[in-house]
């Protein structure tokens, strides 16, 4: 995607189409069917779901800061707004983030459905590009939803941009919505082509649908369905090009996103110029994450304002001989005391390392007063497809096969790499004997556990773990007084969000989530 996507159309139609105010009458003349007249008409409204994915109050803070913060991997650090609420699992039904999340989701939904109705409504078009586009348009709608689902529980399932009677609406089952997920998803995997278009990331190919069957399948335990699409990307990896990349470091650097073979879909902040203060000698967009991951008072481009900081038990917990652990976390950094002396974390305004990976390398002339970044996020990568056919097949009794794949995943880490990020005291690291390959032998529980654990290190703060605490009830034990990170509020009934109290106010069919 080398232009800006231009969102003009999209507010055209927006307006009439939003379901974040579910009881509004829509207004206004124009209309879906005579909007769309050949399918180069409906690609800007899938473009503009991209768009408003790498907004603010989605994947730019929205979506992703909340996920930090609900795992036992980030803490509070600076308290800010409603934020504050989610590590100590003190949300309530009224906190502005439980809003926008939802609001967005069903936002982007809306544009996806308009999407899907305007192919619906080409009459000559040949079928195959219908059918491609609408393959993409699915996708976006089935990933949106996947999150929600795993968020909130029963939401309304909505798959038409004409809602007669809004107030009428009502939730659908997690079943009946992941049926309608996977119904989409497959859909996409059965049309999309191998490569996606344009060759860029942040559009779905048939491999990204099977990358995400095979994460839903995970959600629902269904190991032999999870097996079987991990398994499809893994033997398709070659024609698909993706591969780990030789140093983890590089998953994480802006100059290395354009050809990293392990991106199997990307949130494109790049090219999507929406931020609050629009300017276009600074072109801001909407990345907000690494800044807020940064460290307030520090000079180099890893300053920020150290809202998300991991616990010190997260940080100490680490096996120090792990690379992973390098690139992860920034534990020195030159503070803008004057001095240009590296200082250790403990120097730090909140004393305890913070998370490097979404603002070690940011990418140049793109950052305004030490915030916001042109790092494109990796929302799925290949090492994660690994993980979930090791953990898949595990459960599937293929032993083997799961250390093979697990085994992978240790290797890449073991090859170290170049950090290089002057100011920090970070540099060039040999190979290493560390971590150990797993050894075949091992039991179906033992691996079981090995596996999780890599989860948890290897895709560290990268918006997985409070997922992957939810689907295998981890609660309990991780945030226990012997966890990473304590908190004596959590209970089981905060695996899901409340539903917004506004949508509570405006629908009285709506039912609240237990607990709240």
């Amino acid at each position: 995607m080398n232009n800006i996507i231009k969102l003009s159309a999209l507010a055209v139609l927006t307006f009439m189409v939003s379901c974040v105010d579910l009881d509004e009458t829509p207004e206004g003349s124009l209309t879906p069917e005579g909007f769309f007249n050949t399918v180069e008409d409906v690609y800007p409204m899938i473009d503009g779901t991209y768009g408003l994915m790498a907004s603010s109050s989605y994947y730019g803070a929205g979506l992703t800061v909340p996920l930090q913060l609900m795992s036992d991997m980030v803490d509070n650090g600076y308290e800010f707004g409603d934020y504050a609420e989610f590590s100590p699992f003190l949300v309530t039904p009224t906190n502005s983030y439980v809003n926008d999340v939802w609001a967005s989701s069903y936002q982007t939904i809306a544009t996806a459905n308009t999407a899907i109705k305007g192919i619906g409504l080409l009459n000559d078009t040949n079928e195959e590009e219908k059918i491609l586009a609408e393959g993409e348009a699915r996708f976006v709608r089935a990933f949106l939803y996947y999150h929600l689902v795993r968020l909130y529980g029963n939401i309304p399932y909505i798959d038409n941009p004409d809602i007669a009677d809004p107030l009428s609406i009502k939730q659908a089952t997690k079943e009946e919505v992941y049926a309608k997920i996977i119904e989409d998803m497959t859909f996409a995997f059965n049309h999309l082509e191998i490569t996606s278009r344009g060759s860029v990331k942040s559009r779905p190919s048939k491999g990204t649908a099977a990358t995400y069957l095979s994460s839903i399948y995970l959600t629902l335990g269904n190991w032999e369905k999870s097996y079987e699409n991990a398994k499809w990307v893994i033997d398709n990896a070659g024609q698909l090009n993706y591969a780990l990349q030789d140093d983890y470091q590089n998953i994480f650097r802006n100059s290395e996103q354009w050809v990293s073979t392990e991106d199997i879909f990307t949130i494109d902040f790049t090219n999507n110029q929406t931020g609050q203060n629009p300017n276009p000698v600074t072109y801001e967009n909407d990345n907000k994450v690494g800044p807020f991951n940064g460290v307030e008072g520090g000079v180099k481009p890893i300053r920020g304002w150290s809202m998300l900081v991991p616990h010190i038990n997260v940080y100490n917990n680490w096996d120090v001989r792990d690379y992973r652990l390098k690139v992860s976390l920034a534990d020195s950094l030159i503070l803008d005391d004057g001095t240009d002396v590296v200082r250790p974390y403990t120097d730090f305004e909140i004393a305890r390392p913070h998370i490097a990976k979404f603002n070690r390398f940011p990418g140049e002339g793109r950052t305004t007063a030490g915030w916001r970044s042109d790092l494109d996020f990796v929302a799925f990568r290949y090492a994660e497809v690994l993980l979930i056919a090791a953990e898949s097949a595990n459960e599937l009794g293929l032993t083997t096969e799961a250390v093979g794949y697990l085994n992978q995943i240790r290797k890449r880490a073991r090859n170290a790499g170049a950090i290089n990020f002057e100011g920090s005291g970070y540099g060039v690291y040999m190979a290493s004997s560390y971590p150990e390959d797993v050894d075949a032998s091992i039991n179906k529980e033992n691996l079981r556990t090995t596996i999780i654990e890599e989860r948890r290190v290897e895709l560290a703060f990268e918006f997985k773990r409070w997922y992957d605490i939810v689907r295998l009830d981890l609660g309990n034990e991780v945030f226990n007084i012997d966890g990473l990170e304590p908190q004596s509020n959590f209970n089981e009934f905060r695996y899901l969000l409340p539903i917004p109290q506004d949508e509570m106010n405006k629908n009285e069919n709506f039912v609240q989530n237990s607990g709240y």
